[in-house]
């Protein structure tokens, strides 16, 4: 059978960046950037931008604050985009505000939410059960999960993966369930286990697949009903490995594709059956490239 391969599609539009989030638009079938972090200088993105698959264009230039390490999620009920948290002065605590892209404009929905707005959490959108979820690092011995249904946030069970930061979710909406993978524990470094949350419980699903990492990224393959998952850091150096989670256990599909890198950006473009990745750093180098990797039937 013949592999996808990723391609790279554009080496111009936002510019270089990391610690941005991106998530994908299927009403308006645009994939959407917003913030990030410019190398070297105390400047946060404020900037909004939008992929269509051909083209980058800036659509705003106005609503949050510059910041980096916030998470975006597309919520399908509202047909919002919403964004949480982020950090909006270098080493200071991060701002805990929630906000939401209509596609036209930035709204403030809330002022306060979980973690004092820490910004080392993952975020994901539970489509059956209308729910965000955030799971993250509140100090050395405490993670906490929280959801938002709209209106409020609510701490959910304290109980699940051990503490971390840095780790990535996505929502697997044929299993109905969000997987959460790697993190970074202050004191084991990179953490390689893979859980699951129902709407009640964690469940540890596997210890096994990736190399431990944290600062990856990943996202849900609708059309192939797999979690994929690119990069990230290995404590003291940067991967470029491409996996995949079926629900059962992870494969790695190749590692070709994007230079290695940590604090990309990837969303899946379910129009185009696609998976879009911008940005990141590794080392010295900061991207500012866009890449995608076409779908094909499961091996």
């Amino acid at each position: 059978m013949a592999k996808a391969f990723w391609r790279q599609k554009q080496n111009f539009g936002p510019r270089s960046r990391w610690a941005h989030s991106m998530i994908y638009d299927p009403v308006r079938q645009r994939t959407v950037l917003f913030g990030g972090h410019f190398e070297g200088e105390d400047e946060y993105a404020a900037d909004t931008w939008e992929w269509d698959g051909q083209t980058w264009v800036q659509v705003a230039d106005m609503g949050p604050q510059g910041r980096y390490r916030h998470k975006m999620v597309y919520d399908s009920s509202r047909k919002r985009i919403v964004l949480y948290g982020g950090r909006i002065v270098k080493n200071s605590i991060a701002t805990n505000e929630t906000w939401q892209w209509d596609g036209n404009e930035w709204l403030q929905l809330a002022e306060t939410g979980p973690l004092h707005g820490h910004s080392t959490t993952a975020m994901a959108y539970d489509k059956q059960r209308d729910r965000i979820v955030l799971f993250g690092y509140m100090n050395t011995t405490q993670s906490e999960t929280w959801e938002w249904d709209g209106d409020e946030w609510t701490q959910q069970e304290d109980s699940g993966p051990s503490v971390r930061s840095y780790s990535a979710m996505a929502y697997d909406s044929v299993r109905n369930r969000i997987v959460l993978f790697g993190g970074f524990h202050d004191e084991r470094g990179a953490v390689g286990d893979t859980w699951e949350w129902d709407g009640a419980t964690w469940k540890q699903r596997a210890d096994f697949g990736p190399s431990p990492r944290h600062e990856h990224a990943m996202a849900f393959d609708d059309d192939r009903s797999r979690v994929v998952l690119f990069g990230g850091m290995a404590n003291d150096h940067r991967l470029g490995d491409t996996w995949e989670w079926d629900g059962t256990r992870w494969l790695q599909r190749h590692n070709m594709g994007p230079p290695n890198r940590s604090n990309h950006a990837l969303s899946y473009d379910s129009d185009r059956r696609r998976l879009v990745l911008f940005g990141g750093g590794s080392n010295s180098i900061l991207f500012g490239d866009t890449w995608e990797l076409p779908g094909l039937p499961p091996e």
